[in-house]
């Protein structure tokens, strides 16, 4: 294998701890803090609804999915930590995840695979992983990304780490196995209204012996319509995205 790693401390120690009154020293109802447990400093100050995700997390989910989808063993990992561990970025490359060229790169060949992820706990930066496609846009080198996946998530307890992970998982599969699939796909556009009535007339139809396109589950046409919006803002209105 054939991995490089910068490692930047990430993995040091975090506790969720009640807020301490500044007067009494008792409990704040519904306040807590993100306490760094080596050094007692506090990285972050939310109420009942914040979620922790460890840093170490979030990089270990990125780990285990490059390692279940078993397409590259050649990548380098970089993760860099701020403002005392309250941030985190990381960024992993492949460069044998490639577009075929015979000799050189030429403007709109795909020359390397990326995933993004951040972290934060102090809420400054969203939970996000991505896994990119560098595009070559002009002849000085210069790229673009195309999005093949992407999640983006407030700390919340709606977040799920290893659901974001399965989906560069995914990505990294497609892009690899199915490449001119997942061009295809992003290239044709899609429009709200077809989506709405493809989404009817398939997964949420309802169960009843009425052929009407109006017998629909509202609850799960909510639900669709709901990661439609997400996805689409992420990866454009597109047949990929759906």
């Amino acid at each position: 294998m054939n991995m490089m790693s910068t490692i930047n401390h990430w993995d040091f120690p975090v506790e969720m701890m009640p807020t301490p009154n500044a007067v009494t020293g008792e409990p704040e109802p519904d306040a807590f803090q993100v306490v760094r447990t080596d050094t007692n400093s506090v990285l972050g100050h939310h109420g009942s609804r914040y979620k922790l995700v460890p840093h170490d997390d979030v990089v270990n989910s990125i780990e285990d999915a490059i390692k279940q989808a078993d397409i590259s063993k050649d990548y380098k990992l970089t993760v860099s930590v701020f403002e005392n561990g309250r941030k985190m970025r990381g960024e992993v490359l492949f460069p044998d995840l490639t577009s075929e060229f015979k000799e050189s790169p030429v403007v709109n060949d795909i020359v390397q695979a990326r995933i993004v992820f951040t972290n934060s706990y102090d809420q400054s930066w969203s939970f996000y992983q991505s896994f990119d496609a560098l595009r070559l846009w002009c002849t000085n080198g210069c790229t673009t990304p195309d999005a093949v996946t992407r999640s983006r998530y407030k700390h919340t307890t709606f977040l799920n780490v290893d659901a974001s992970a399965a989906k560069i998982k995914t990505g990294i599969d497609h892009f690899h196995t199915r490449k001119d699939t997942w061009q295809a796909w992003m290239k044709r556009t899609l429009s709200d209204d077809w989506v709405e009535l493809f989404f009817k007339k398939t997964i949420a139809k309802g169960f009843t012996r009425q052929q009407s396109v109006d017998n629909v589950n509202q609850k799960q046409m909510e639900n669709l319509l709901r990661l439609w919006d997400t996805e689409k803002n992420q990866l454009g209105n597109n047949q990929w995205a759906l």
